[in-house]
Formats: structure tokens, C-alpha cells, sequence
């Protein structure tokens, strides 16, 4: 099929479309800036005015919201630590507690996983500031008739894991 229209009048049909459709979609654009304007108005007025009063206040007040905001995420990650010990048994957190009270000074635990069993075993995980610290840790759990076998790796006794250790504990609790 041959077309009829002229080369020169479709050529002034296609600019006219073309313009057509340039104003349609930068008015779509406009429209949508517009939007974004609005939406981002609340903001920019709350994060321009001054609350406190103050200039040197503000500065105060942020230091304290940093300082509120680290206290919660401390206590939140205390509390994701401890929850799990206060859903356990009692003979379980008895012996947690008995292993976390012999600790010497300059001696850290970092990490605790109790194993449920007929022989229940408890492991410790944590760094000391000496090997000296390690072994007198050792040895006060040993002397605790609530716990049937203590073992420490050699590694850690020797010092060759750089003050880090492990104590793995057994026993009926």
C-alpha cells in the first residue's frame, strides 16, 4: 500500500506529535517534582527549626540522644544475652552462675554454650590478660564439686592462642 501523504506534511505531522509528546511528558516530570516537594516539605521544616532554644543546648541535647541511644542498644544486647538463661532450668543457671563466680580478675568471658545431655556439658568461652589467669580459672572450677571434669585446651594453658580460651565443663546440672 502506497501512502498518500505528502513527504513534507508527514514530516510536519511527526514534528507536531513529537512536540506534543515532549510537553505531555515534562509536565508528567513537573507534576512529579511536585510530589516529591511536598512529601519532602515536612522534613526539611523539622530538621530546619530549632526545638531547644539554644544553639549550644542542641549540641547538649544531641550529645545526650547519642548517649541514650548507645545505653539502649547496650541494654538491648544485654537482655538478648540473658534471655535465653532465664528460660533455662534452674540447676542450668545455678551451675552459669557457680562458673561466672569463680572467674579470677583480668580473666573475660565472652561466650556460653550449655548442652543438655545426661552428662550436661557448659563451655566457656572468653580471653584472659595472662596465662596465669587461665590456669587459676582452671583450678577453681576443679575444686567446684559441681562440675565432674573440667578441660582446657593445651594451646590456651601454654599461651599459644594469645590469652584467648575455651573451658568446656561436665556434670549433672
Amino acid at each position: 500500500m502506497a501512502n498518500i501523504i505528502p513527504e513534507e506534511m508527514r514530516k510536519s505531522m511527526q514534528s507536531r506529535l513529537r512536540a506534543r509528546f515532549v510537553l505531555a511528558a515534562s509536565i508528567v516530570a513537573l507534576i512529579c517534582a511536585g510530589f516529591s516537594f511536598l512529601a519532602l516539605l515536612p522534613s526539611y521544616f523539622v530538621l530546619t527549626t530549632d526545638t531547644s532554644g539554644a544553639g549550644s543546648g542542641a549540641a547538649i541535647s544531641a550529645a545526650q540522644n547519642a548517649q541514650d541511644r548507645s545505653a539502649i542498644s547496650n541494654a538491648a544486647a544485654l537482655l538478648s544475652e540473658v534471655t535465653p538463661l532465664s528460660s533455662a532450668s534452674s540447676t542450668a543457671s545455678d551451675a552459669i552462675a557457680a562458673a561466672l563466680s569463680l572467674r579470677p580478675s583480668g580473666v573475660r568471658v565472652d561466650q556460653i554454650t550449655y548442652t543438655a545431655g545426661s552428662p550436661s556439658s557448659l563451655m566457656l568461652v572468653g580471653s584472659a590478660d595472662t596465662t596465669g589467669g587461665i590456669s587459676a580459672y582452671r583450678a577453681a572450677l576443679a575444686a567446684d564439686p559441681a562440675f565432674a571434669s573440667v578441660s582446657v585446651p593445651v594451646g590456651a594453658l601454654v599461651g599459644t592462642e594469645g590469652g584467648r580460651f575455651s573451658v568446656t565443663l561436665s556434670g549433672t546440672f
